[in-house]
């Protein structure tokens, strides 16, 4: 299939999942051309003849293109990974513009007056999110790769007498939206755009924390509060890396994914935490144990490859491309044994459950 897979025209993070993207859709051998919002125009859609109008993030790439296309058949698929931080950029003309949307958001689905949108949780990179041997400058008792927001600022400065006995490393900007205790500031290290080398710091790391953003603080693009209780794309990384890792419990889509206490850790107060950093230190074999029953759950279920075979099913289903009819070709049929589920009206992606 003929793919023109449009990315979100930004660094770091962004940076990242778009080549997730783009390599997997190399490996299920489609025919793909990536290219940047900015890059994006008519005599390249015309020219390149994509089946498939794949557009990532969406919140540069014009919309004329979007429409321009559609008007020739060709299939339009937004995949938004913002919500809810950006939902309030998303509603109305940008997702009317598309045949299908994707959130990474369950509870953003009833936000979108689309008759297809379908929540779509994150996933990982097996080229990228694997187990690594690190060299000491990795290595850590406690690492967080991430952005220092309110309400990570306040579990971690609520436990800095203890933190600051360990070996800590904390990634990314702490200094934009509160104050790190001070005890804690020597443990930060620049942000690292390069992703290979984010993967050294999870798999360096004895215990990885995972602290959920929270989906209103500090203020964003999301107006009206909606909550959030999807899983964060490091839950999945860092699973795809085989690291252990120590989660809070205040997304409970989790666990849809992710078994507690056998393949993921959660902890509800920064002094159940502290308790449990100091336990798991102690259990090397336990922590091993964990990681690599994780790594085994995000290879066999939740990959970029299972994401996308979800989307080109739906694909699927819709009316034959223009560029499918004047060729000849029939449409691709993917087989897809995974289920879909409507919880509270919502429809989403589960995988199937395992039956112990």
């Amino acid at each position: 299939m003929r793919v023109l897979f449009v990315d979100s025209g930004a660094m770091g993070f962004h940076y990242r999942y778009a080549y997730d993207i783009f390599v997997t859709l190399k490996k299920m051998k489609h025919h793909v051309r990536q290219v940047s919002p900015r890059n994006l125009s008519s005599r390249l859609i015309r020219e390149f003849r994509p089946e498939v109008l794949l557009v990532v993030h969406g919140n540069r790439t014009p919309l004329e293109q979007v429409h321009y296309a559609r008007s020739l058949g060709v299939k339009t698929v937004l995949w938004l990974v913002e919500d809810p931080y950006e939902i309030d950029l998303h509603r109305g003309p940008m997702v009317a513009a598309y045949d299908l949307v994707f959130t990474n958001e369950r509870q953003a689905v009833a936000e979108y007056d689309h008759p297809r949108v379908f929540y779509l949780p994150w996933c990982c990179n097996p080229e990228v999110h694997r187990p690594l041997k690190t060299e000491e400058e990795y290595q850590s008792d406690l690492c967080f790769v991430g952005m220092g927001f309110p309400n990570r600022l306040k579990i971690l400065n609520a436990i800095a007498p203890f933190l600051k006995r360990l070996n800590v490393k904390l990634i990314g900007v702490w200094d934009r939206w509160g104050e790190l205790h001070p005890d804690l500031r020597k443990f930060v290290r620049p942000v690292v755009h390069d992703f290979h080398e984010v993967q050294k710091y999870f798999n360096g790391a004895k215990i990885n924390l995972n602290i959920h953003r929270d989906p209103v603080n500090p203020p964003s693009d999301n107006s009206r509060g909606v909550g959030a209780t999807s899983p964060n794309d490091r839950t999945f990384a860092l699973a795809g890396c085989g690291a252990f890792q120590i989660v809070d419990s205040t997304r409970p889509d989790l666990f849809n994914y992710f078994t507690p206490d056998k393949e993921i850790v959660c902890f509800t107060t920064p002094d159940d935490l502290a308790e449990k950093i100091q336990y798991y230190l102690g259990k090397r074999k336990l922590r091993r144990q964990i990681g690599d029953a994780a790594h085994q759950r995000a290879y066999r279920e939740h990959t970029y490859y299972h994401r996308l075979q979800q989307i080109f099913a739906e694909v699927a289903k819709l009316p034959t491309s223009y560029w499918a009819r004047v060729s000849g070709r029939r449409p691709v049929a993917f087989s897809f044994s995974d289920s879909y589920l409507q919880k509270d009206g919502i429809w989403s992606f589960e995988p199937p459950r395992r039956i112990n």
